[in-house]
């Protein structure tokens, strides 16, 4: 009997200590799984904002249609440059666009439906891939009449015409910051659309609207020219 009994202990122990090692085998599994989770999370995050983050299934689906997959190649000469453009600057834009209050005509066409699916998150997202696109948005190599004058414009402003120097907000190189959106090497034609909606009103922005009211057709062309040449 009590042979018996000690070999009963004897096996109960032999489970005991199995079980105490399989516990602890499972729990340093666990671990390292849960580890090697957390640093593909702490991975993950890190690339947002990095121009080798996976672009956001928004950019494949809507923006790539006119703006391509980068930001820096549009197909059409009134579509705007994206790449290298200010966080900022673009939420609020879409922003303004899912709410209604930026209403130029090619804005409410074609950018308040892609707006209205967007979330805050997804906003963010689209800001954060194209502000992380390099390099920065260039100039595509077409030289426009009026580049000179245009540098005088923006640089110096036209005093006796009441018209502010464009790089007091936009900054002397056009890279703007903030809030003020980044210009140089944008599309020739976009610069002119966008002027003449802030000149007729067309596009509501205050400060734009009282900057560019007494702008004309042909300085409007020569910012342009110059913008689209950095």
């Amino acid at each position: 009997m009590t042979t018996y009994l000690s070999q009963d202990r004897l096996r109960n122990k032999e489970n005991d200590t199995m079980t105490y090692q399989h516990s602890k085998m499972y729990q340093s599994r666990t671990f390292l799984l849960f580890s090697a989770l957390l640093l593909v999370a702490g991975q993950a995050s890190a690339a947002v904002g990095s121009a080798d983050a996976p672009a956001p299934y928004r950019v494949s689906s809507d923006c790539m249609v006119c703006h391509g997959m980068t930001g820096r190649d549009t197909l059409y000469p009134i579509v705007p440059r994206l790449a290298g453009q200010h966080k900022s600057y673009m939420e609020a834009q879409l922003k303004a666009y899912k709410d209604h209050s930026r209403a130029d005509q090619n804005g409410e066409i074609y950018m308040w439906p892609v707006a209205q699916a967007l979330d805050s998150a997804k906003i963010t997202a689209l800001a954060d891939y194209f502000n992380a696109q390099k390099p920065p948005m260039q100039s595509s190599g077409i030289k426009h009449v009026g580049a000179k004058e245009g540098k005088a414009i923006f640089n110096q402003g036209v005093t006796n015409e009441q018209i502010p120097a464009c790089m007091e907000c936009h900054g002397s190189d056009g890279q703007g910051a903030g809030p003020f959106p980044r210009l140089a090497g944008q599309r020739y034609g976009y610069i002119i659309q966008q002027l003449t909606y802030f000149h007729n009103g067309t596009r509501v922005n205050t400060l734009m609207n009282q900057i560019a009211k007494n702008i004309t057709v042909a300085q409007m062309k020569d910012v342009a020219a110059y913008l689209s040449s950095l």
